[in-house]
């Protein structure tokens, strides 16, 4: 029957793939009435249910979801009725944002307050003194201004009824104490909204809302009528009021009206919460239509309460259902509008689940334009952070694509035929996932330094989600499609890096041969996802790696400032190295110190927050940057990116190099071209560590300021050439062995600069506050009363254990063809290295490649970056990147023309070509004699 089902509309889907233009809701058949499960077919039911009496992991599943529906079960149906409110009580999307309890006085932040429904109605406790409020008995004052349509009228209700209860006396100073009308309880200017957040979390979400899903996931399991019974006694009550409820004008989040749309919660959740509304319609609809019992019930109701609808049959239930939620939100979208592309996703399951067979072109156009759209920018929306809001396209598009795959395995192929970007879609994670336990923090997502050890391009629930489709079997599918072991390395590391119970799905067939395959892959490839350098240029992030297991280290630089949910934070770098993140972004804005605006918030958005350099004490413009320079090659990994329209100045622009000294070990080249303005400020901020410094002579001076977060600036405003900063690393996570030494070096080149150490403050209380912290944080900076200002900051940062790689570190100039000393965007950096060799780095201003040169060290080159590595004065590695010529030492190479990246080693007067074409190279001389090329 599903195949038959497929049939009938893939055939149409290709069409509509092809540019077909949406139907309006008002163009579907006036006729056409809703027969059968579509989403939920009744044979995907009996899988469940067929599962649940063969498998013992199925029965496990099955009694889970049952007993997660029992209270409801057991709930009289006129109790269940009751439950849902109506809109005439202020609600509040969170008790106070920024509050602590009046009880304790101890800090009570965002969502942190208790609400249990079942055992205390209309409470809200303290998780610190246990203290219920309010301390009034709500619940009898609710009922008291119930009106003959079964909505609570204040004007009705009874005021004496609004006592402390534990203080019932007037005379008792207590007697007022934490008593909410469903206003509010106030004390001078604070307000608490225990009732209002209550209403959310407590009435609609715990009760009303998980009702109707654990019920209507009870009966998909079991196919018990009863639990479709009092899933759709929920569902119609819920349709008497629902389009009454709006949002923008009966709610406040932050303690303010800020203009945010919704239905009875705001505009994100309520987009998830009509769709699962939708589908726990759908997943019922089956046993709905001949229930007499069901309309006994809801007509009954309907003339006790005096309701429009008289529900004398089924065709008047589903039509109030239907109507006055589905087609009530489909008819004001903009209630749910969120995050690309819940609303779309949401809007689709509506249209399938009340539509569907009438509206094929509408909802297979839907879901060409959902997938086209949420891919646009490498394979996912463009939406910034990482690990948060960057994650909903692709989730968005694993759950569409899960939940229509499982009706006809066939879809699926032609969807990644149709779509081939579909493979980028769910790549991105993967490819941006470092060492298979930390993302770059772009955007406001995570917390600082702290680890992200599944992959987040999709949710994977244990078991899924109650009766949804398995994400561990779309990444399967899509290894059967492409054949890229990392979807199944992935979905393997998300279970925990084990196959037992996989893939946790209630409806799946086989689960036995499913974890039998996992495991033989995983046993030809093994768990670590060999990734190479990456630069996602229109997300416009650049990852550079090197190392094998666990010396894996990456660097990477984040080259915009734009886009919903970014940060003022382009140039922004990160470096992942001995198992830490060592310059970890701040993560997402701790907005429970009273909201998105509020001072401790807005800091983690600002230029100065990030590993980047601010002119002028501005946050930067919100634009694009571009590559101009990208080198990936075996032992260095090279990246430089321009944006001068985020600082309106001549130039802003960022060159990284990772450069390999061992298998274990790398150090990180920093150069940062700045031109405009009259002050430039680098900002380095470590993960949590105790600095010691060398060359610098610190003193007491003013802090940044200009709206910072940052305190005890110390600084010397003539520091020695080579001074550095090494922080002692804390492993403040325990992510390490006992006892592990981990440093940070930063040894600074830039001259003719100042440099300050401060603190600054960060919160570690993911996303809402509540965990706050100082770390320390570098900066280096340079000023002018002469703008334009233009500055070249260079310098080395050098993770390590215990022991440094690296012993000396010196910068010296370099000259034109003309013996003419250039200026300082130019120059040559050597390190001496701990086993004898030396490392020599020319960066030559693109003006200057023509030929440079440093005659002491007998070295000259034509182009804009090369390093190469020696002992003895010989040779044994080179790389030259936007150029053609090479001189140094004991070896002279020069290509037939520029070349964006070469690298070679040298071996027995052998060069062996690493990175770019051997063919471009016009001589090799060693020692002066020509030599073989490999």
């Amino acid at each position: 029957m599903i195949h038959k089902t497929i049939a009938v509309w893939l055939p149409l889907f290709l069409l509509v793939c092809n540019g077909t233009p949406l139907l309006h809701a008002d163009e579907q058949s006036p006729n056409f009435r809703k027969q059968a499960g579509v989403l939920y077919p009744r044979a995907l039911s009996e899988n469940a249910i067929a599962n649940a009496e063969k498998f013992e992991w199925a029965k496990e599943l099955r009694d889970r979801i049952v007993e997660r529906a029992k209270p409801w079960r057991d709930t009289p149906n006129d109790q269940l009725w009751e439950m849902m409110f109506g809109a005439t009580i202020p609600r509040s999307w969170m008790v106070w944002s920024d509050g602590y309890c009046p009880q304790c006085k101890k800090d009570v932040k965002m969502y942190s307050w208790i609400m249990d429904p079942w055992t205390h109605p209309f409470k809200t406790q303290c998780p610190h003194c246990e203290t219920f409020f309010p301390t009034n008995d709500f619940e009898a004052f609710y009922r008291s201004g119930l009106d003959e349509y079964g909505v609570f009228d204040p004007n009705l209700a009874d005021r004496a009824l609004l006592f402390n209860t534990d203080h019932p006396n007037p005379d008792d100073p207590l007697h007022t104490f934490g008593v909410d009308d469903g206003t509010g309880y106030v004390e001078g200017e604070k307000k608490w909204r225990f009732i209002g957040a209550y209403l959310v979390y407590g009435q609609w979400k715990k009760l009303v809302l998980d009702g109707a899903v654990k019920l209507s996931e009870a009966y998909f399991v079991t196919g018990d009528p009863v639990y479709a019974r009092k899933t759709a006694i929920l569902l119609d009550r819920i349709a008497d009021v629902y389009p009454t409820f709006d949002f923008i004008k009966q709610a406040v989040v932050y303690e303010r009206d800020l203009g945010c749309n919704g239905y009875v919660s705001t505009w994100h959740d309520a987009c998830e919460e009509v769709r699962e509304l939708a589908q726990a319609y759908d997943r019922i609809f089956n046993a709905l239509p001949k229930d007499k019992e069901l309309v006994r019930f809801l007509s009954r109701k309907a003339k006790e309460y005096k309701l429009e609808n008289p529900k004398t049959n089924f065709n008047l239930i589903q039509d109030n259902i239907e109507n006055r939620i589905f087609r009530d939100t489909i008819q004001n979208e903009y209630k749910i509008r969120s995050n690309y592309p819940r609303t779309p996703l949401a809007i689709l399951t509506l249209e399938t689940v009340i539509g569907w067979p009438a509206n094929p072109d509408k909802v297979l156009g839907m879901i060409s334009e959902i997938i086209e759209t949420s891919a646009k920018v490498d394979g996912v929306t463009g939406e910034k952070g990482m690990t948060g809001y960057s994650r909903i396209g692709p989730g968005a598009v694993g759950d569409l694509i899960g939940r229509f795959d499982r009706l006809d395995p066939a879809l699926f192929d032609e969807l990644i035929r149709k779509f081939p970007q579909l493979r980028e879609t769910f790549r991105f994670h993967i490819d941006t996932w470092i060492a298979e336990s930390y993302y770059p923090r772009v955007g406001d997502c995570g917390s600082f330094g702290q680890q992200y050890t599944s992959f987040a391009g999709l949710s994977f629930a244990k078991p899924a989600a109650g009766v949804e489709p398995s994400m561990f079997q779309l990444l399967w599918r899509l290894y059967e499609r492409t054949q890229d072991p990392a979807f199944v390395q992935s979905l393997y590391i998300s279970n925990g890096r084990t196959v037992e119970g996989l893939p946790h799905d209630l409806c799946a067939p086989d689960p036995e041969a499913f974890q039998k395959k996992v495991q033989t892959v995983i046993d030809r490839v093994g768990t670590e996802i060999d990734l190479p350098d990456i630069n996602k240029e229109q997300w416009r992030l650049a990852i550079l790696r090197s190392g094998k297991s666990n010396s894996r280290r990456a660097a990477w630089l984040d080259y915009d400032s734009g886009g919903r949910h970014s940060h003022r934070d382009g140039l922004n770098i990160g470096l992942f190295a001995k198992g830490l993140d060592l310059l970890p972004d701040f993560g997402y804005p701790p907005v429970g110190y009273g909201g998105w605006d509020f001072p401790k918030a807005v800091w983690y958005t600002k230029t100065a927050a990030h590993n980047t350099v601010v002119v002028d004490g501005k946050d930067q413009a919100r634009c694009d940057g571009a590559t101009t320079l990208w080198g990936s090659g075996k032992r260095i990994h090279l990246i430089r990116a321009t944006a001068p329209c985020m600082t309106g100045g001549e130039r802003y622009e960022r060159t990284l190099a990772l450069v390999d000294l061992s298998e274990e070990d790398s150090y990180l080249f920093d150069l940062f071209y700045v031109e405009g303005g009259s002050e430039h400020a680098k900002f380095i901020t470590p993960l949590f560590g105790t600095p010691h410094t060398q060359g610098l002579n610190l003193q007491p001076a003013p802090d940044f300021g200009r709206d910072t977060l940052m305190r005890n600036t110390q600084l010397d405003s003539t520091p020695q050439q080579g001074w550095f900063v090494d922080w002692a690393i804390e492993d403040f996570y325990e992510y390490l062995p006992e006892g592990t030494d981990i440093h940070l070096r930063v040894t600074d080149l830039t001259p003719n600069i100042e440099a300050a150490l401060s603190e600054c403050w960060i919160d570690v209380g993911q996303n809402f506050g509540g965990a706050e912290h100082w770390v320390s944080r570098l900066m280096t900076r340079r000023k002018t009363d002469a703008a334009p200002l233009s500055t070249c900051f260079v310098s080395i940062l050098e993770p390590y254990e215990k022991t440094r790689r690296i012993e000396k570190i010196k910068r010296l100039p370099l000259q034109n063809k003309d013996g003419v000393p250039l200026d300082e965007k130019s120059g040559l950096i050597v390190l001496d290295l701990a086993n004898g060799r030396k490392h020599t780095i020319a960066f030559v201003d693109p003006e200057d490649k023509n030929s440079v040169s440093q005659p002491e060290f007998n070295f000259s080159c034509t182009g804009e970056f090369c390093i190469l590595s020696s002992q003895e004065n010989k040779v044994s590695y080179l790389a030259i990147a936007n150029g053609n010529y090479l001189h140094y030492q004991n070896v002279e190479i020069r290509l037939k023309e520029q070349t964006a990246f070469f690298e070679a080693a040298i071996k027995e007067d052998t060069l062996h070509a690493l990175s770019g074409n051997p063919s471009n190279i016009d001589c090799i001389l060693i020692n002066g004699k020509k030599q073989k090329i490999q």
